[in-house]
């Protein structure tokens, strides 16, 4: 499995590009960047796209990637995964046909550029030689975690936005995870604000950590908000954990 990290960041600013992660050329997690990281060839390949919830920062990318691979007549329709009640703020508050074309009718309803597949965490769905399981996630909206199982081979874990939780956990002890892409937000000084907002500390991370029973090998962190960054890397490195390590942009990693 090869992942190409379009984007980490917790906030958007210069420098800084929003969460996104392209799994083997073709399925993104989130979508917070796209075109800006993707030529329009890297865009015409992708074929899905898994999204944790329908936050700004993690959908931003798709309207756009949308509209240019409508407009170049280029690659195969997007298929859209996520739980029911994400895909209903994505058609009801993004792609209504108000703030943005609804891809669904366009070219039209027979052949449209997108379509919605729902998952759910009492099963899990298969995606070209990928079993993919979710859980949700504690957020200030619905939001799910996943974990991402290549058929004979690795398996990623990836939580998306969430504060404090349980069920996500256990699922990614009891299926191994080989590598956890992690979301820390603040630094232990906000501590207040991230459980307000449905985000994590470093602090608050090593308590995660010790609700799994077989902790991921390879531990990335992502979505930290830039003006923090520097806070959250000391107190990340504190916790003396030898697997941890953070995400950059345009970063590559293979499992």
């Amino acid at each position: 499995m090869k992942v190409r990290v379009l984007g980490v960041s917790g906030s958007e600013v210069p420098g800084h590009n929003l969460p996104a992660f392209l799994i083997d050329g073709s399925m993104l997690l989130d979508a917070g960047t796209v075109g800006q990281s993707l030529d329009s060839r890297a865009q015409s390949k992708i074929t899905h796209i898994i999204l944790s919830h329908a936050h700004l920062d993690h959908v931003k990318g798709i309207p756009f990637l949308l509209d240019n691979l409508t407009v170049t007549k280029s690659g195969s329709p997007i298929t859209l995964i996520s739980g029911i009640d994400v895909l209903l703020d994505i058609r009801n508050n993004l792609l209504n046909g108000r703030i943005w074309p609804d891809f669904t009718k366009i070219p039209n309803g027979n052949v449209p550029s997108l379509k919605f597949r729902a998952i759910h965490p009492s099963r899990q769905i298969t995606i070209n030689g990928y079993r993919i399981y979710c859980e949700k996630m504690n957020h200030t909206v619905p939001a799910y975690g996943y974990i991402i199982e290549q058929t004979g081979k690795k398996t990623l874990a990836y939580t998306g936005d969430t504060g404090p939780t349980k069920l996500f956990w256990e699922k990614v002890s009891r299926l191994k995870a080989d590598c956890l892409i992690v979301e820390t937000s603040f630094p232990n000084s906000l501590t207040d604000l991230a459980l307000k907002s449905g985000h994590l500390t470093p602090a608050l991370l090593k308590n995660e950590f010790a609700k799994m029973k077989n902790i991921p090998s390879r531990i990335y962190i992502t979505h930290s908000k830039p003006g923090y960054l520097k806070e959250i890397r000391k107190e990340i490195k504190a916790l003396r954990m030898a697997n941890l390590a953070f995400l950059e942009d345009n970063q590559i990693f293979t499992l």
